[in-house]
């Protein structure tokens, strides 16, 4: 760099020399474009001040040691002469070695006319002196931490107020014996641990001494490190929990009121408690990923039917739920933008290859459903056309043209002549076909749009609407520019920790999104995650999704069907992904080998596998031909549950004809371990151990407590005994598991059933 150092600080109007280090390093902060960070002790320049400055002239000097080498470095790309005249003993650099380097990049900035000259000069010379270490008095920090100390004991008190509690949680009630004005420094702690229960900590509070208190909950508030935690981090987190527990005691106490009606239970409340738990434990875990590559724009309904139609717009990313959206829900949708209603944001992800731009969708995929499905546009829905027009030995473009231009007379004319199956709305929404706009008294198009109602989009397309402030053809709104626009969020080539971020962020705004649908859109370019979805049947097109499972399919995919069947043993949801939580589960138990797990939610406990999975190129789950063995074992696991009688579970253990989550992952990784040594045999094992299994059972009963630790000494306890049963050592599965899968979180999860022997 060319700097003039014949130019003296006078000859630069206004600009004047630093008088005092507080003003230089004010300053080199500021060229830095960093805040300003107190002076060291001594009123000395930190280190940091030099670090920022050499950022202004392009130079990294985190790594490097010492200022004074720090300081060399940046006069030397400023080319100008570093003298011994600008260091002192003990690393310190003088005031005018600070000004020497500032004056000289004060110079450069002005002669490369980046800003003007006027107005960055009137800046800096109005900085504010960086403070010294001792400005920040001591007593303003007791007086922050004294004003978080009332604030907790606020929420702690909300805590206590009389009332019923989630299954396992208990709390001392009784909030006339606390009043804030007589509580005195630190007495929060005792008042905590009545109330711990409503925070869903891992595990109870250490309460031998104060110091092991503190070092407790920083460990089981998830501080990154809890050792070292300051106090007003510390307390700080810890308000935040308190909060939080508040907030989701009023919602559990709300939703028991549905209770009166026969909606809701206590059981179910809190389990719906627990959940939200994990949801908000999933997205503290959550890594910051620096900047995310965003856009807002507003698109034409065609624009999205045209990504549609050329395949660049992903309606079905593996991460998205399979499910669309009920009829009556998708013509509501279509009144809204036939009356000019705005919609929300559509959040799409953008990548780019030689082929252009593709767009997959984050957030919005059943309101974009329902549009391609009402104007007959959907792909889906074409593919089936195709599919059709094979079977029936008609042309393809011709039944096309007729399924977009007269679906509600000829193609359900030609549906009947060629099919036994009725042309339900059922068959409709499965097949992703058109649907009608409602009807009557049902309908809110009134007036000029009465016209509309109970037409399909076929049937309406060339009638003139009142669109905004002007008349417009049916079609113009949807096939054409209109001045109609749906608000569109796009995301750039973001990864899978900034997808996680982003959609933690939704959920903390109020857009309620599970863990599990946080977790398949954080990690779902592993195909370890994308084979959990298709085996567990919570993803459609499974030779797509995970074509490396197809060799096994026909043994696999009666996983997912009897996870699913509504009539059968486990009757689960296909709404939140209740399968892929309940296998991710199960291998999380078993396949993560950190010494973790008994500090860890479920959710936390499956991330920190596919998190592992996800960072380490070389991990043994990248494996296709292991992945496939993991989902082999998953299957031969749940084969073997079938086949029990539903008497062979002793009554502490099943409660009720209905599983319970904990109690059936438990037993699934019981015989997921077992599998894994007996393999094909294990069927034939457990019908021969039906009573021994109803016995041991009778011993299995679940935690009273919800805490993460206690549940997972249960599903130990339950492992280890269950593979006794069967005559399988927890050494002997472990080191199968090891062998076979590459890790094995097994002999960790038994040891920790044995502590409540200890």
């Amino acid at each position: 760099m060319d700097v003039d150092e014949s130019m003296s600080s006078t000859q630069l109007s206004g600009y004047q020399s630093a008088a005092s280090k507080a003003n230089a390093v004010a300053r080199m902060y500021f060229l830095g474009n960093q805040p300003a960070e107190p002076l060291g002790p001594g009123s000395k320049e930190k280190k940091s001040a030099l670090v920022s400055m050499g950022r202004f002239v392009g130079l990294e000097l985190d790594d490097v040691a010492g200022k004074g080498e720090c300081g060399r470095l940046i006069a030397e790309r400023l080319q100008v002469t570093w003298g011994a005249d600008c260091v002192s003993s003990g690393d310190t650099v003088t005031l005018k070695g600070l000004n020497l380097l500032i004056d000289s990049a004060v110079k450069l900035q002005l002669k490369s006319g980046r800003r003007p000259w006027r107005a960055f000069v009137r800046d800096i010379m109005a900085l504010n002196p960086a403070p010294k270490w001792n400005d920040i008095e001591e007593t303003s920090m007791q007086e922050a931490i004294s004003e978080l100390e009332v604030d907790i004991l606020e929420q702690i008190k909300g805590l206590m107020q009389p009332g019923l509690t989630p299954k396992g949680v208990e709390v001392t009630s009784g909030t006339d014996s606390v009043s804030v004005a007589e509580m005195t420094e630190g007495s929060w702690r005792s008042l905590l641990v009545d109330v711990q229960g409503w925070l869903h900590l891992p595990e109870e509070i250490d309460t031998t001494s104060t110091e092991a208190a503190d070092r407790s909950l920083a460990k089981l508030l998830g501080l990154k490190n809890p050792e070292n935690a300051s106090t007003e981090e510390l307390l700080t987190t810890l308000l935040n929990r308190l909060e939080k527990a508040n907030e989701l005691r009023e919602e559990f106490i709300d939703a028991l009121e549905d209770e009166t009606e026969g909606t809701v239970t206590l059981a179910t409340a809190s389990a719906e408690w627990v959940e939200k738990w994990e949801d908000v434990e999933d997205s503290q875990e959550v890594e910051t990923s620096g900047p995310i590559i965003a856009e807002a724009s507003v698109w034409p309904i065609t624009e999205f039917r045209e990504h549609a139609n050329e395949e660049d717009l992903n309606l079905s990313p593996s991460y998205q739920r399979a499910d669309v959206w009920p009829t009556g829900d998708a013509q509501l949708l279509i009144e809204s933008i036939l009356r000019g209603i705005p919609l929300p944001s559509v959040i799409l992800l953008k990548t780019n290859d030689n082929e252009g731009d593709h767009f997959e969708i984050i957030d919005g995929k059943q309101r974009l459903t329902s549009i391609l499905r009402f104007t007959a546009s959907h792909p889906r829905a074409l593919d089936n056309v195709r599919g059709k027009a094979k079977k029936w030995g008609v042309d393809e473009d011709d039944l096309i043209d007729c399924f977009q231009s007269d679906y509600a007379n000829s193609f359900k004319k030609q549906w009947r002549s060629h099919e036994t199956t009725r042309l339900t709305t059922a068959v409709e929404r499965a097949m992703y076909f058109p649907f009608p706009l409602r009807k009557g008294s049902r309908s809110t198009l009134m007036g000029e749009l009465e016209q509309v109602q109970g037409r399909y989009y076929s049937e309406i397309r060339m009638l003139t609407i009142p669109v905004a402030d002007e008349t417009k053809k049916v079609r113009d709104l949807f096939e054409r520019q209109s001045k109609y626009r749906i608000p569109v969020i796009i995301y750039s080539e973001a990864s899978s920790k900034q997808i996680h971020e982003v959609f933690s962020l939704y959920n903390r705004q109020g857009k309620r999104l599970n863990a599990e649908e946080i977790r398949n859109a954080a990690y779902h370019e592993l195909d370890f995650m994308r084979a959990l979805l298709v085996t567990s049947g919570d993803a459609d097109e499974p030779e797509k999704v995970a074509p490396f499972l197809m060799e096994s399919w026909e043994q696999i995919s009666s996983t997912g069907e009897a996870l699913g069947d509504a009539n059968g043993t486990y009757a689960m949801k296909t709404a939140g992904y209740k399968r892929t939580k309940a296998l991710s589960w199960v291998v999380a138990a078993l396949l993560v080998e950190d010494g973790g797990i008994g500090g860890r939610s479920t959710a936390n406990q499956i991330n920190a596998l596919l998190k592992r999975i996800q960072e380490n190129p070389s991990d043994p789950l990248r494996d296709r031909h292991r992945i496939l063995k993991v989902m082999e074992m998953l299957d031969g696991a749940i084969d073997a549950h079938q086949i029990l009688p539903d008497e062979t579970w002793s009554a502490p253990f099943k409660t009720s004809s209905r599983w319970q989550e904990l109690q059936l992952v438990s037993s699934f990784i019981a015989l997921a371990a077992a599998y894994s040594v007996r393999k094909d045999k294990l069927e034939d094992d457990v019908d021969d151990a039906v009573y021994a299994i109803q016995e041991a059972s009778k011993a299995w009963k679940r935690p009273s407590k919800t805490q993460s630790r206690q549940q997972w000494q249960f599903i130990g306890k339950v492992a280890k005994e269950f593979l006794e049963v069967l005559d399988i050592s927890v050494e002997e599965a472990d080191d199968t598991i090891r062998r076979t899968y590459g890790t094995s979180g097994l002999a960790e999860l038994a040891y920790l059933s044995c502590e409540e022997n200890r």
